[in-house]
């Protein structure tokens, strides 16, 4: 089974076998290729929009300042629910599906997102059915692409109504390989299966906090290599082994070393306030790591993901490399000498 690129949507016209039709269409076509030259130049400055973590219009300190007394009881929610919706290891069951399948079924998604204009958030919401669906339910590959469609379908309707679309709009990008019918049957299939819990926090939305734990610099660029290296992310099925928040925690550790490989990522801020300490993401870090270094998925030979954000508009930051190595000492845990000296105060007074 080979998948070609996304029918392009934008482009999309009709076939006529009427010559004289065709040839009324000559002057207006080469009307739309103008427009949609513009068009495409606009559509750039989208994209930049929707990889973004933060609202583009609003500063960490003021992100920060409006969700505050909130903080604590979102973050704990969703760690509850990210372990409450966490697929299982479900390769071993699959039968057919493997990792190199459904990485390339994760880069054609990327593909489909960025030609339906949907935010990043709706990807990885569509990814995660895809892996919560197959923890529970057998798919033959030929059905695997029927399976992603479905799953951003929804992801799209969840997200909101602004991104929804038909179902024959998938089965168009799809290259007809599948009807309405088959798409409407999927997308209910997926509901039953996940028994319409379709919430499910997701490593960008743990990032979209902890890029408002940082100190202030150049935030715009921390966020695009945090969402790249969080797209990249999908493409692995190992890092579904790891929690969301792991992942987020991980893509922000390696992004920061990236942007400044002679200053140590973590501290304790980020220990404190994002909850983990380094050796709970080393194995994380440096999977994250190996895929920003050949920037694709190992037997893939490029991704629609390092295309997507090599343009001057997400900073390029696919073309960033960091060192080959992190050195031992970022990997190693940061000690809280005030507090271990509190603690032995404490200990102290009570003997």
């Amino acid at each position: 089974m080979a998948w070609g690129k996304p029918k392009q949507w934008r482009k999309r016209t009709v076939d006529s076998d009427d010559e004289e039709e065709r040839m009324e269409r000559t002057e207006e076509e080469e009307r739309q290729r103008m427009e949609e030259s513009g068009d495409e130049e606009e559509s750039m400055g989208c994209v930049a929009g929707r990889a973004r973590l933060l609202d583009a219009e609003s500063e960490p300190v003021a992100a920060r300042a409006e969700i505050a007394p909130y903080i604590k009881d979102i973050d704990s929610y969703m760690r509850y629910l990210e372990k409450l919706r966490r697929p299982t290891d479900y390769m071993p069951t699959t039968g057919e599906v493997n990792p190199s399948w459904r990485a390339i079924l994760v880069d054609w998604l990327v593909e489909v997102a960025d030609e339906f204009n949907f935010p990043a958030d709706t990807l990885h919401l569509a990814v995660s059915y895809v892996d919560r669906f197959l923890s529970v339910g057998a798919i033959v590959t030929r059905e695997l692409q029927l399976l992603g469609a479905a799953s951003m379908l929804l992801a799209a309707k969840y997200e909101s109504d602004e991104y929804a679309h038909k179902a024959k709009d998938y089965s168009y990008i799809s290259n007809n390989l599948y009807t309405e019918q088959q798409l409407v049957k999927m997308e209910a299939d997926i509901l039953n299966k996940l028994k319409f819990e379709m919430g499910s926090p997701t490593a960008r939305t743990f990032l979209q906090r902890y890029v408002t734990i940082c100190p202030r610099g150049d935030v715009k660029k921390l966020e695009f290599l945090c969402s790249y290296l969080a797209d990249l992310s999908l493409l692995d099925y190992d890092c579904t082994k790891f929690k969301p928040s792991v992942v987020a925690a991980a893509c922000l550790f390696v992004a920061r070393f990236t942007i400044n490989p002679n200053s140590r990522p973590w501290n304790l801020v980020l220990q404190t306030k994002v909850g983990y300490m380094v050796s709970d993401l080393r194995c994380c870090i440096l999977k994250i790591h190996r895929l920003q270094s050949i920037g694709t998925y190992p037997f893939l030979k490029e991704t629609a993901v390092k295309d997507k954000y090599s343009h001057c508009e997400l900073e390029c930051v696919s073309a960033m490399g960091s060192p080959r190595e992190i050195p031992e000492y970022f990997l190693k845990d940061i000690e809280d000498h005030k507090n271990t000296a509190s603690e032995k105060w404490k200990h102290s007074r009570h003997i």
